[in-house]
């Protein structure tokens, strides 16, 4: 993996890597509308091919008013650190809360799409590599990774991810994992699932694999209007909340909550989303 040498990131200007344009911001903390180089990983690939269609995609399967109150509440005083912030459907409207708020993405072309935003320019970005990162400051009150973005990950980078998490926290600070448990139920004997999105004239079929020696998903997105089709791909590495804990304990981070959903209501044996909070 390829870094910038110290004087490069020293030295506030533009630099290039890989024919992209990324910022690089002198001084310790990131501030509204900075966008750090930390790192630049394969794993931008995935920002870079659905960035266009993200929010198409996912946009109504979070809706990020009730966890925005839950973080903004959290944080306090403090900053809050997103880890995969995307298109900021969860970071710009914390912002617009008077939140600092800085997050993690690989992808250029996400952090373009975060930019185009209302109220983009408010949120600082590091672009780095979310399995593992070292950033300026590591006195975050809240740490959040959203939706199934930790488990866009391998099993072991789930690990190395949290530990990162848990190094840039304050002693005392939080961070809240949103988890996904898959229902065996919907998918038929060969592990195959087929479902229809289609949201008025265009069409969005999804097609889901589920692997259970592998613990994973893999989930096939087809979106056809007049111009064309697309197919977008991603696989979900999914892990039980106890491996999660187990995780975040090694990490020096200990278990204080786990709810059903951002509406706190305690989780049960079959929540299909459960929030884990852990303090550090």
């Amino acid at each position: 993996m390829h870094r910038p040498d110290p004087g490069r990131r020293s030295l506030a200007g533009i630099g290039h890597e890989g024919g992209e344009v990324v910022w690089v911001v002198a001084g310790s903390l990131s501030g509204m509308g900075q966008t750090r180089w930390v790192t630049h990983d394969e794993s931008s690939m995935y920002g870079d091919r659905h960035a266009a269609v993200y929010d198409r995609i996912y946009g109504t399967r979070f809706v990020p008013d009730v966890a925005v109150a839950v973080l903004a509440d959290a944080a306090g005083d403090g900053a809050v650190l997103e880890l995969g912030v995307g298109t900021g459907r969860l970071a710009i409207p914390l912002a617009a809360r008077g939140v600092t708020v800085d997050g993690i993405e690989g992808s250029a072309a996400m952090i373009k799409q975060l930019r185009a935003q209302p109220g983009g320019q408010l949120v600082g970005i590091h672009r780095a590599d979310l399995a593992d990162f070292d950033l300026p400051r590591s006195d975050y009150t809240v740490g959040v990774c959203a939706v199934s973005t930790l488990f866009m990950l391998t099993h072991e980078q789930q690990r190395t991810a949290i530990r990162a998490a848990a190094r840039h926290l304050r002693v005392g600070g939080h961070l809240f994992i949103e988890a996904f448990r898959p229902d065996p139920s919907r998918f038929d004997a060969d592990g195959q699932r087929v479902e229809d999105r289609r949201s008025g004239p265009d069409s969005h079929i999804v097609r889901s694999t589920h692997d259970r020696r592998q613990r994973s998903i893999r989930i096939e997105h087809e979106l056809s209007e007049e111009t064309g089709s697309s197919s977008y791909e991603v696989t979900l590495h999914y892990a039980d909340s106890e491996e999660i804990d187990e995780i975040a304990s090694a990490a020096g981070l200990q278990l204080v909550n786990r709810w059903h959903d951002w509406t706190q209501e305690p989780a049960r044996t079959h929540s299909p989303d459960p929030i884990s909070v852990y303090r550090k």
